[in-house]
């Protein structure tokens, strides 16, 4: 077989196998460090709802098996346990191939310690940081304004 055929078999070979999810399973410090180089476009709660009700987590959307995602970044599986998570993050990840699935190990205290420690990390850092809170679209006068020197 000459050297252009096996390029075109290898390619045709290639083409044919689909594209897969990038499934990973993290821990505190694996997620940690993951997430300061990439927010997560969303967080999937895998948990039971009786310990979703009693802990909720903050923006996290509850998992259906059939629920529709539109992932534009790494989503983020947090569930009862590690096989859980996994599970549902290899569900995700046939679902949305070529997509970055994180399944958390250590459940939802992973999760609340990696952002305690990234909030921690970044208010103790040098430099201005600078956090839009939640409900800023309110109407009437605003709270602060900026004012100018400027004559």
């Amino acid at each position: 077989m000459t050297k252009l055929a096996t390029v075109l078999l290898l390619s045709c070979c290639m083409l044919a196998v689909p594209a897969r999810a990038d499934v990973t399973a993290m821990d505190r410090t694996q997620l940690q460090h993951a997430l300061k180089l990439e927010s997560p476009c969303c967080v999937i709660d895998g948990r039971a709802p009786a310990r979703r009700e009693k802990r909720r987590l903050a923006d996290a959307l509850p998992y259906a098996p059939d629920m529709k995602l539109n992932p534009t970044a790494a989503v983020v599986v947090v569930a009862d346990n590690d096989r859980q998570a996994e599970k549902i993050a290899r569900a995700l990840g046939a679902a949305y191939p070529g997509k970055r699935i994180v399944a958390v190990r250590g459940g939802i205290a992973a999760w609340e310690a990696a952002l305690v420690a990234l909030s921690r990390e970044a208010a103790s850092s040098p430099g201005f940081g600078f956090v839009i809170p939640k409900n800023t679209c309110e109407s009437g006068s605003a709270i602060q304004q900026l004012r100018s020197n400027l004559k």
